[in-house]
């Protein structure tokens, strides 16, 4: 049973209890169970005070029918504001539900749904029925409306004087413009997104922004449209978030990007050159230093773009045992290593290793006067990466 059948499950019970004892003890009642259980009880129509559906017999299929009283219109009002105070219900009857409070006369204004006992006749076109007293049919009919009673309530709101529509408009008329309160949440602070779409279209409504439109675009009606994105720009960013979906999969992406490695992250993929111009007039970094920043991210991540960029600032004495490391694995051959700035360079060689901000070493090789470019190799042991370096700058020959 589900939390809804629950929570209305005294409305059910209710009018069981009325419905037994409007029987008044006639065999009607047991042999009209038996009836509804073999489902001869077809479809349940419902209209302002009564119930009615044809019942099937052994040879003919009569129409039975239970009368009720109907609510008054100051009944409905009473139910109305009670379960206009409820966020819950309020919430359930925007979303065409009927609140379980309505099951409850004691939370319900003290309305009940449910009719006396007293209240309740029966009518059916078999020869008893006809005398308004009750029978096989109309007690089948009784029994089926309190079986469909839990899934659906809105049968006896119907025949009290009341669709769920229009008591759902008669709450809405009184919460409109006004905060319904708390949003109502389960045990567990869980609201359903089903009634927070509700309940927001009873909060108060907001000031517009404080907009001056006029500032934003001198564009008129009659202008041609702002063009949009390209479709290869589409296709690419499409492709770079799938490919960037996998790496999440896989759990192996690294740190997040800042701005300028989420650029070359996008300058070195394959169609990463078509954006040159672009990432030029955005960072202000010459189109060179961008090509061999694209390197050194290929290489080395965004560790090894700033690397290439400038190395990391390191002490004298980070340097110093560096080179001694770089000399005593006789890494650096017999040409003479000099520290400049944060670097260590071997300029006969044409090999350099600089400090990266994840305070790894990346090897470079001279491309030209003055124009170092990355390699890969890089590594925690300073040693390593010179080695990295000098069989790159191997297989590289100087340009002039």
């Amino acid at each position: 049973m589900t939390g809804t059948a629950r929570s209305l499950a005294p409305l059910a019970g209710a009018w069981k209890q009325a419905f037994h004892l409007a029987t008044n003890g006639s065999g009607s009642y047991g042999k009209g169970l038996n009836l509804a259980r073999k489902g001869a009880v077809a479809q349940i129509q419902t209209q302002p005070g009564r119930i009615s559906a044809p019942v099937a017999a052994k040879k003919a299929t009569h129409q039975a029918a239970i009368h009720v009283p109907e609510l008054t219109a100051t009944q409905w009002d009473t139910l109305a504001a009670k379960l206009a105070d409820d966020p819950q219900a309020v919430a359930d009857l925007v979303a065409n539900r009927i609140p379980a409070t309505i099951a409850d006369s004691g939370h319900a204004g003290g309305i009940s749904i449910a009719p006396p006992a007293d209240g309740i006749t029966f009518s059916c076109s078999c020869p008893t029925g006809r005398t308004h007293r009750v029978c096989d049919h109309s007690a089948a009919l009784g029994h089926a409306v309190a079986e469909r009673l839990a899934a659906t309530p809105s049968l006896l709101l119907g025949a009290r004087g009341m669709t769920a529509r229009a008591l759902a408009a008669h709450v809405r008329g009184l919460v409109d413009g006004a905060d319904p309160g708390p949003l109502p949440a389960d045990t567990n602070g869980t609201v359903r997104a089903t009634q927070l779409y509700a309940l927001a279209a009873h909060r108060p409504p907001q000031p517009p922004p404080d907009l001056n439109l006029d500032a934003v675009t001198t564009l008129t009606w009659s202008d041609a449209p702002l063009p949009g994105p390209r479709a290869q720009d589409l296709m690419w960013m499409t492709t770079d978030a799938a490919a960037r979906a996998r790496v999440l999969l896989a759990d192996t992406a690294t740190a997040p990007h800042d701005k300028l490695a989420d650029i070359m992250r996008i300058l070195a993929s394959p169609d990463g050159a078509d954006h040159l111009k672009a990432a030029q007039h955005t960072t202000g970094i010459p189109e060179a230093t961008l090509r061999a920043m694209m390197i050194g991210y290929r290489h080395g991540g965004p560790a090894g773009a700033y690397a290439t960029l400038a190395p990391t600032p390191a002490t004298t004495d980070v340097l110093e045992r560096a080179r001694e490391t770089v000399h005593a694995s006789r890494a650096g051959g017999l040409g003479t290593i000099t520290i400049d700035g944060s670097t260590l360079t071997d300029t006969t060689a044409g090999v350099q290793i600089r400090p990266g901000p994840d305070g790894r070493w990346y090897p470079f090789t001279l491309w030209r006067a003055n124009e170092w470019r990355p390699a890969p190799g890089a590594c925690d042991d300073p040693a390593e990466a010179f080695r990295a370096a000098r069989r790159a700058r191997a297989a590289r020959p100087l340009r002039r």
